[in-house]
């Protein structure tokens, strides 16, 4: 399954610790392998905050990244006809266990190659990572993205990142309703005791309770992730918290990775069914 996050607001809304937060979740609850990337080039990318930096600055100085690690390896050997799925066995870096990859970027690649190239060839990187993981999570850019438009629209579920302010929110609900029939939402870095909280965005937006999400803001984890070590932050506290805001943090954490699931298996249940239906249709017009 193809889960796109995206938001309407840029560097706000914690796209990317959203989505590195649920799909860790996902992991450490068992629910599949995954695999993360980007679409965009970026300074602040999932390296960043999953990677200590010593392990970084070594994968940098390597040349891992660009030879024989990452994405950029990956689309130039589609591009080039070879195999995907032996691609990303090689390019890959396991950040739980066998449980969730990363498929990282280079540090030397100029952005517009890096998305000129992406958009040639995602539908077979999309392709080669379906076989790869049972869970696509991608980081996408905001439209002015060459392929951000067609992750969107081929994704099977999108994860809405929303902020609490009234104009980006009134900005998203007026202009993208293209996507909000297979929208899910996310309030990153959520404060309850601002005006737009959980229940007035819900009241005012008519969004049912079962397809939004808070990430609470916590001051630990935006320090474990200043120093790449979100993952060990949210293992560390997955079976017991420690302290009163990391318990409130991982508790409405853990009921947004599990509002998120449920929607893909009630999509893959909808699938079999149109599947089956589709099956059943065809024989019957052999048959006739």
């Amino acid at each position: 399954m193809k889960i796109a996050f995206w938001s309407n607001v840029r560097g706000r809304s914690g796209v990317t610790t959203n989505m590195v937060c649920i799909s860790a979740l996902a992991s450490i609850a068992g629910a599949g392998k995954s695999v993360l990337l980007e679409n965009h080039y970026s300074c602040n990318s999932i390296a960043s905050i999953v990677l200590p930096g010593e392990q970084v600055e070594l994968l940098k100085e390597s040349g891992r990244y660009y030879n024989r690690e990452g994405i950029e390896y990956v689309l130039k050997g589609l591009y080039s006809g070879k195999d995907g799925e032996e691609l990303l066995r090689h390019a890959a870096m396991p950040l739980l266990y066998t449980s969730m990859y990363y498929l990282p970027q280079s540090y030397i690649i100029n952005k517009e190659v890096f998305n000129y190239e992406f958009s040639l060839v995602y539908k077979k990187l999309f392709d080669a990572l379906g076989i790869f993981s049972d869970n696509v999570f991608i980081d996408t850019e905001r439209n002015e993205n060459l392929s951000s438009n067609a992750i969107l629209t081929e994704a099977d579920l999108v994860v809405v990142n929303l902020v609490q302010d009234k104009v980006a929110l009134n900005e998203f609900f007026e202009n993208y309703s293209s996507i909000k029939e297979k929208s899910v939402y996310l309030i990153g870095a959520y404060q309850p005791e601002l005006l737009f909280n959980y229940r007035r965005i819900c009241y005012e937006y008519h969004i049912p309770r079962d397809r939004i999400g808070i990430i609470p803001y916590n001051i630990e984890l935006s320090e474990a992730m200043s120093e790449g070590r979100i993952l060990q932050f949210l293992n560390r506290n997955y079976e017991k918290a420690s302290g009163r805001e990391n318990d409130y943090f991982m508790r409405h954490c853990k009921k947004s990775s599990m509002m998120v699931r449920k929607n893909l298996i009630n999509l893959r249940k909808r699938k079999k069914e149109e599947a089956t239906e589709n099956y059943i249709k065809s024989f019957n017009s052999l048959v006739l």
